[in-house]
Formats: C-alpha cells, sequence, structure tokens
C-alpha cells in the first residue's frame, strides 16, 4: 500500500533511511558488548537481553521442541503443561530451531526495524515529509531513553513510560508491535473501505496475535474496534446490519484458528503453574476490591490532568477542523478504550491477578495520543508560517545522526558503568567460567547434572539441553509446588543443612515498596503474593507488622511477596519428615558467595567436589569420579 502511493526511487530511498536507523539503532548495543567482554555466546545473550527477558528463554526453547512439560528431572514424568504466550515467542521459536542464540540478536534487529516502519507510516498518514517522519519515529523510539535522562521519578506516572517500547522480550520487544500494528491498521481505515476479506482477515490475525501473547492489549483492541465502528456511523447501528455479519465471522474464524493451539495449551497447563502465575478467581468481593481501587486512581489529579488536556484539546482540533483531526480522534479512542479495559475485564473475566498492566496500556495511549496532539498543531503553525521556507535536507540528516549518536552514548555507558562495577564484571565473568567448566567436561549435555540458585545459570543450562537440573524456578517447570519443594529440601540435606537454615532461606524480607525474597520469588513466583487483595490461602497469619503493611499494599501490587508464619511451619515439618535416600550428587554446583549459608559447609564440599574456581563473588565446585580428578 506505501509502496503504490510513491514513485519507486522514493521507496527504495525510505527504506534504505528505515534499514540504516534500524541498524545504528542495533548495533551500539551489541559492540559495546563484544567490547567490554569476552564471553560465551549463550552467557553474552543472557546477560545483554533487558531486564529478565532471560526469564523466557526458556518458553521459546519449550516450543521450539514442543515439549510443555519438561520436568528436567528423569525420575519425573507425564507431567501437565506450562502455559506459553505463543503469539509473543512464536517467531523466536522457529528462528531457534534453526539458528540458536544467533536467533536474539537477528530478532532484535527485525524488530527495531518493524517499529520504525510502523511508526513511520503512521506519521506518513500524518502528511508529514519522509524525513520529519523519520525523525519523530526516531524520537518516539528514543523517548524512554530522553525521559529517563530528566530524572523525573517523583512523577508518579513516569516511570511506567519505560512500558512503551525497549529491548525488553517479550515485552514491549514483540508484544507491543502487535498493539502498534494494531493502531497502524485502524488508521488506514480511516476514509477507506472497512467492509472488505481483507481487512477483517488483517484484524483476526492481529487480535490473536494479541490474544496469544499479551491478554491486556487484546481487550483494550476489541473495545477500541467497536467504539471505532460506532464512530465511523456517526452513533448509529448500521455496522451491526446483516450484510456486515459475514465479515465479522471471518475475523472470528480466523482468530479462533489462530488461537486455538493457545487454547489448548491453557486447558492442559498444571494447576500449581497457575496458582505461581498468580491466577486467582476474581470472586464478587475481590472484584469490587480492584474496581474501588481502579476508581480511586481515575479521580488522582495527575490522572485528571492528562485525561481533560488530551478531552480538551481533541475538542479543540475537531471544532476548528484542523487537518488530521480524525486521525487524532482515532488515537482518542484507543486512549479512552484503555480506561475502559480494566473495567470491562473485570466484569466479564472469572480469573486474572496482574491487572495493573491496564495501567501500563493507559499511559502507553495517553502518550501517543498527546503526542500526536502535539505534531498535529505544530504541523498546522508551521504550514501556516513556514509554508515558504524549506530547510535543508542536510539539516534533517544531521538531526537523525545526533538522535542515533545520543541513544548509542548512552547504550555505551551503560555497558561502561557496568564493566567498571566490580561486583557485576566478576559475577559476569565467572558464570562464563562455569560454562566454560562444563563445555570441558567429557561427558554429554543429556548427562550434566547441575545445581545452582542462578537463574541465568538455570536458563543457560536449559537453552543447551541439560537434562537433570536439580533446582529450578517455579516459572520454568509445571512441576507441582510439593515437587518444588523437594528438590530444595533434598539439596539443603545434602549439605547436612536444618529446618531452620531452610525457613530462613524464604523468609520474608521488606525491601523499598513490598516484602521481597528472590529466592521465594524465583522458586514460587507469586504464589505468595501479598497484598490487600489476596494473601497465600487468605491467610492473616503474619507477624503483625508484616500483616500491617500487607493490608496496606495496593490490590494490584501482586509482585509483593510474604510466606504466612502457619505456611513456614508447614515447611519447617515437612524438611524434618523428608528423606530422599536416593538424592545423586549434581556433576557441577555454582554457587553465588551471598549464599554464605551453603559455603559454611565446605567440609562437606570438599570431600565430594574439586574446587574449580573461587572468586569474591562466586565459586564453582566439580563433583570427583574417576574421569575429574582435583588438582590441588
Amino acid at each position: 500500500m506505501f509502496k503504490k502511493n510513491l514513485p519507486s526511487s522514493i521507496f527504495n530511498e525510505t527504506i534504505g533511511y528505515l534499514f540504516l536507523c534500524a541498524f545504528f539503532l542495533f548495533i551500539g548495543k551489541w559492540l559495546s558488548s563484544f567490547y567490554f567482554y569476552d564471553e560465551e555466546l549463550g552467557i553474552r545473550i543472557i546477560f545483554d537481553s533487558q531486564g529478565d527477558s532471560y526469564f523466557y528463554f526458556p518458553y521459546i526453547k519449550a516450543l521450539s521442541s514442543l515439549d510443555f512439560n519438561n520436568s528436567f528431572d528423569s525420575n519425573i514424568l507425564n507431567l501437565k503443561n506450562i502455559s506459553l504466550p505463543l503469539g509473543a515467542i512464536f517467531f523466536h521459536s522457529i528462528f531457534f530451531k534453526i539458528f540458536g542464540f544467533n536467533t536474539f540478536i537477528f530478532l532484535e534487529f527485525v524488530c527495531i526495524l518493524l517499529f520504525l516502519v510502523i511508526f513511520y507510516l503512521i506519521f506518513q498518514k500524518f502528511r508529514l515529509s519522509k524525513l520529519v517522519s523519520l525523525i519523530l519515529t526516531l524520537s518516539i523510539f528514543i523517548l524512554v531513553l530522553l525521559i529517563d535522562q530528566v530524572k523525573f521519578d517523583y512523577i508518579s506516572y513516569l516511570p511506567r513510560i519505560s512500558e512503551f517500547y525497549n529491548l525488553r522480550f517479550p515485552r514491549p520487544l514483540v508484544v507491543n508491535l502487535f498493539f502498534y500494528s494494531f493502531i497502524l491498521f485502524l488508521i488506514n481505515l480511516n476514509n477507506k473501505k472497512i467492509y472488505n476479506n481483507k481487512n477483517f482477515i488483517i484484524l483476526g490475525t492481529i487480535l490473536a496475535l494479541s490474544f496469544t501473547s499479551f491478554y491486556y492489549i487484546f481487550i483494550i483492541e476489541v473495545i477500541t474496534f467497536f467504539l471505532f465502528l460506532i464512530y465511523k456511523y456517526k452513533f448509529s447501528v448500521n455496522f451491526l446490519f446483516k450484510d456486515k455479519i459475514k465479515f465479522y465471522l471471518i475475523s472470528i474464524f480466523v482468530f479462533l484458528f489462530l488461537s486455538t493451539p493457545f487454547l489448548l495449551n491453557l486447558y492442559f497447563v498444571e494447576p500449581d503453574y497457575s496458582e505461581r502465575l498468580c491466577i486467582i478467581d476474581l470472586t464478587l468481593s475481590r472484584k469490587i476490591i480492584i474496581i474501588n481501587h481502579l476508581l480511586k486512581g481515575l479521580i488522582k489529579l495527575e490522572f485528571l490532568i492528562i485525561f481533560f488536556l488530551i478531552s480538551f484539546l481533541i475538542f479543540y482540533v475537531n471544532k476548528k477542523k484542523i487537518q488530521n483531526f480524525e486521525l487524532n480522534n482515532i488515537l482518542y479512542i484507543i486512549f479512552l478504550s484503555s480506561i475502559l479495559s480494566p473495567f470491562a475485564f473485570i466484569f466479564i473475566s472469572p480469573k486474572s491477578c496482574t491487572v495493573y498492566h491496564f495501567n501500563n496500556y493507559i499511559i502507553i495511549s495517553s502518550i501517543i495520543s498527546l503526542f500526536f496532539l502535539f505534531i498535529t498543531f505544530f504541523k498546522n503553525i508551521s504550514d501556516k508560517y513556514l509554508i515558504n521556507k524549506k530547510i535543508s535536507k542536510n539539516f534533517f540528516l544531521f538531526i537523525i545522526v545526533i538522535l542515533i549518536s545520543f541513544y548509542n552514548f548512552n547504550i555505551f555507558y551503560g555497558y561502561k558503568s557496568n564493566y567498571e562495577n566490580k561486583s557485576y564484571r566478576d559475577y559476569r565473568n565467572h558464570l562464563n567460567l562455569t560454562v566454560k567448566e562444563i563445555n570441558e567436561l567429557k561427558i554429554s549435555k543429556k548427562d550434566l547434572s547441575l545445581a545452582t540458585f542462578d537463574n541465568r545459570l538455570m536458563v543457560w543450562a536449559i537453552m543447551n539441553n541439560v537434562q537433570d537440573i536439580k533446582l529450578i524456578s517455579g516459572q520454568i517447570v509445571p512441576k507441582t509446588h510439593d515437587m518444588i519443594e523437594n528438590d530444595i529440601i533434598s539439596f539443603f540435606k545434602s549439605l547436612t543443612l536444618n529446618e531452620n537454615d531452610f525457613v530462613n532461606f524464604f523468609e520474608n524480607k521488606k525491601s523499598n515498596w513490598r516484602y521481597y525474597n528472590s529466592k521465594t520469588q524465583s522458586f514460587f513466583w507469586m504464589r505468595y503474593s501479598a497484598s490487600s487483595l489476596k494473601t497465600h490461602n487468605d491467610s492473616k497469619n503474619f507477624d503483625s507488622d508484616v500483616l500491617d503493611f500487607i493490608n496496606n499494599t495496593s490490590p494490584l501490587h501482586v509482585q509483593s511477596l510474604a510466606i504466612p508464619n502457619n505456611e513456614f511451619k508447614r515447611l519447617k515439618l515437612k524438611f524434618k519428615n523428608f528423606q530422599n535416600k536416593s538424592y545423586k550428587w549434581p556433576i557441577i554446583v555454582a554457587i553465588n558467595k551471598e549464599e554464605e549459608l551453603f559455603l559454611n559447609k565446605n567440609k562437606l564440599m570438599e570431600l565430594h567436589y574439586c574446587l574449580v574456581n573461587t572468586s569474591e563473588n562466586y565459586v564453582i565446585y566439580k563433583l570427583k569420579n574417576k574421569i575429574v580428578k582435583c588438582k590441588h
């Protein structure tokens, strides 16, 4: 469609600009990584994935091998499934099957390019020149970084702007591309015939990808499309006439066809796994609590300012019939839909937990609406007063170079800062050394066994076909809670640790705005989510100070974790009575020195293991056997 509206030379030039911009936005990160670190590719990608992206890598591996119930324990078979965000990981899984870890580098570039293409096409719809469109596209790509430099963290909504777009996989790197594609799709429908097979096939495809990736944006898109039709038909019900029904059926068929694998995956998911993902029953009382909290958010001064500002500007551009006012109306509909979506979801859904994600998309929608309103006013003024003033092409190219350079400078500075942090540098280097030691073993990965509390090493092991992982995150496997507890207890008992050591390992810790223990999260994820909405089994059996804090915690803060006292008592009793005489020592043990609990048992470790490496932060042990001989 884009190509039809442009001469081929201009089209090729535009594609060239977009490709080069995407490449230079992409390459800075990886050049910085290779400049500072010399390490195995898998470890590099795990560390260089933004935030907790690496936690989702095992999902890619599972889908690529069609193995959704791997226990990583040869003694545990026939488990139910983990649930997978199929739409968000589908393309990565296909490429991973062929190219391995290189997939993450290549598809990161592709995602950056797609983001630029989508927003470039949107800006073109606002009748901007190609170079201005490109500059604005780059500006919105680095918007998060620009705002971060301002350091206005005290403004309550600003931290959530990071969700607009960054390189965290799969969200927003992949997921938000579906949302922005939907926006482009709606804008393309303006002043065009809506009802044809092609449009509704595209609609069904986008909705399916959104639903199977991140259902929050699916809800927003469905509401948006309904309101869009009402708007286009000037609040009549003509879009419900019988001659339109077949087109809706086409979308529904495409949606169901593409969503069926995801629905089947959900049907066979392990219930304990769902609990760890914080899927809870939305009882009437819980719905009331959440709705009341959401309503309170809507009457906050910060939100009211944003809402009335956007609404006033929309009213003004419509009253004055300023160029592109209809396109701004579409963006305003998306903004309104994002506000309505959590209420619609809470009303119809029997289950949920992480409702706060809706708030993030309210912010994203408001950013988009405000940004394009600003562009509309600026274009209107420039058309009136600068119509005869031509700006040199070289000036625009200079701005493009400045924006890309600013982005890459910040990327390089971030790598440099991390490298100068001795603790981080040593940790990264020693994790790479652990992998090197594993790779040098004269046994296959399938015969290897590993014990570590390090999530990055767990992920590396999974991605490299290690089948026996003694300790593993509850987000990665469909093991029951009981099985995961058994794994941890077995490891503790092998080192002659006691029940108090075990319980203290998961103690409730106060951390800034929440209670949080990284070990509790790693193994049980959000099973012990504790807020004013829910606690584990709705227990109130906490120390008084902990309970007071929980009762004052937002019902949307599911990341706050606290284990009830009666649950600690149960875990302690289970530890005392637990026996695992068949436990086999893992071949590799990698322990962060923060885990002083295990290092205190060094005599037992020395009896069974060779000390391969030790540093200020990390210890690596290798099991003694007929092949492995200690050097010291």
